[in-house]
């Protein structure tokens, strides 16, 4: 998120680009291809500068820390497994369990549970005798 505002103008402008996902006056998302495009031509020697003039960007209006910071997020990015798609849309933490595995993971939380509760009742157990032996 950027403090600099984009004109509201320049964001509709932005929201009709073929390499832009989505934008606001603080965020810009760009799309994969984009961002696959922008880290061959970094690789060929490119500025950062030069892509986004290039892809028909005002760079101007866009400022220079936004281009820095798409460049180190873009280099990062490469380095994922999943390349350049963007995540978000997708639970990918907790992919889809079949049935099967959700009741084994469900048994194995019960069980836990069981015998924690098992520990619980001995415990209260051995409290109930020292109490029984003070009285006496």
């Amino acid at each position: 998120m950027s403090t600099r505002l984009l004109s509201r103008e320049y964001v509709k402008e932005l929201n009709k680009h073929i390499y832009v996902k989505s934008a606001t006056q603080r965020t810009v998302n760009f799309t994969a291809e984009f961002k696959s495009y922008a880290y061959e031509e970094l690789h060929k020697g490119k500025t950062i500068r030069e892509i986004f003039k290039e892809a028909g960007f005002d760079i101007e209006k866009l400022g220079q820390k936004r281009l820095e910071n798409f460049q180190t997020k873009v280099e990062k990015l490469a380095q994922r497994e999943s390349g350049f798609s963007d995540l978000r849309c997708s639970n990918y933490r907790h992919e889809s369990e079949s049935d099967e595995a959700k009741l084994k993971k469900r048994l194995k939380q019960l069980e836990h549970q069981v015998a924690y509760l098992q520990q619980e009742n001995d415990f209260l157990k051995k409290i109930e005798e020292i109490e029984k032996k003070q009285v006496k």
